[in-house]
């Protein structure tokens, strides 16, 4: 289902580098300094140019939203708070455990250089996180709009579209309850915790695959490639791929209709750039051939060799 979010009237926000994401590290933090419990709401976005990660706490009137813009590269952490004291709190935790700029920083930035990195305005709305621009803001985001640069024009316009979105609150779409994973998904005997389905990492001796696995090092470092290769063979998503724990794993898994095949699609630093498919069930020997057909690379022996490094410890 899509929900309006909206965590109450105190707003700010902080842009950081594109690759940061919000991690168990910040929500530790959180936790320690607020409080306050927060959880993966949902994903969504403001009705157009960005793409939103909502997090909230249990009340829902506290968020932490993770604001990306694409088609610039540019991505800002907003607050959603009960209160002020609040706001600040959280948006001091993000400055903790990120590098990160600010509405004047970033205007600072730009004032000197409008017509070497004019894109850097996207960024500078984004900072101001949908609530009041400072007039400073506002004055050097019209003059950018009547500037005799083309460039400049584009990139502000650009900038004040995005800045019109982020003054609403984000559309969520928010998960169905996770049923119980079944067929070959199923551990041996049942786990504690959200992550109930069995895993292609090592060091979680519950969860592990208990059958043997056929291993592949695919030729492409793009692992939309294997998903939309899944989709196109009628598999289904069962485990949208995350880095949750913040050490670079990540796995999706896709399983067959009658759910009595599994492919995991794995992605960490220790493995290199290239995707590495794990398929195990029924199917599996033929799956990996015709994957290796589709999208070439090879079988493996066994496990990649550097798989041990990815042990959750």
């Amino acid at each position: 289902m899509i929900d309006p979010v909206d965590g109450g009237p105190y707003r700010c926000a902080l842009v950081v580098r594109y690759e940061d994401e919000v991690d168990e590290t910040l929500l530790g933090a959180l936790a320690d300094t607020t409080d306050l419990t927060f959880e993966y709401y949902g994903n969504g976005g403001f009705g157009g140019e960005t793409l939103a990660d909502v997090y909230a706490d249990a009340s829902g009137r506290n968020l932490l939203i993770e604001v990306a813009a694409d088609e610039v590269g540019a991505k800002a952490m907003f607050v959603r708070a009960e209160s002020a004291e609040r706001a600040v709190a959280i948006r001091a935790a993000v400055g903790e455990r990120f590098q990160v700029w600010t509405e004047q920083t970033l205007r600072a930035q730009v004032e000197g250089a409008l017509t070497e990195a004019p894109w850097t305005l996207v960024a500078m709305m984004m900072a101001v996180g949908g609530a009041e621009p400072e007039p400073e803001t506002v004055d050097l985001l019209q003059r950018a709009l009547a500037h005799g640069d083309e460039d400049v024009r584009e990139a502000a316009e650009y900038a004040r579209e995005v800045a019109g979105e982020l003054v609403h609150p984000p559309l969520v779409m928010r998960e169905a309850p996770r049923e119980k994973p079944t067929g070959v998904l199923a551990p041996a005997r049942p786990v504690e915790g959200e992550e109930d389905w069995v895993t292609v990492r090592p060091g979680i001796p519950d969860r592990a695959v208990p059958r043997p696995v056929a291993w592949l090092r695919l030729a492409t470092d793009d692992a939309e490639e294997p998903a939309v290769w899944a989709y196109r063979e009628d598999w289904n998503i069962a485990v949208i791929g995350r880095d949750t724990d913040g050490s670079g794993w990540q796995e999706a898994i896709y399983t067959t209709m009658d759910e009595e095949t599994a492919l995991h699609l794995v992605r960490h630093p220790a493995l290199g750039t290239a995707v590495h498919a794990a398929v195990h069930g029924t199917d599996a020997e033929p799956t990996a051939a015709a994957l290796r057909e589709a999208l070439g690379g090879e079988i493996l022996d066994g496990p990649p060799p550097a798989l041990e490094e990815t042990a959750r410890s």
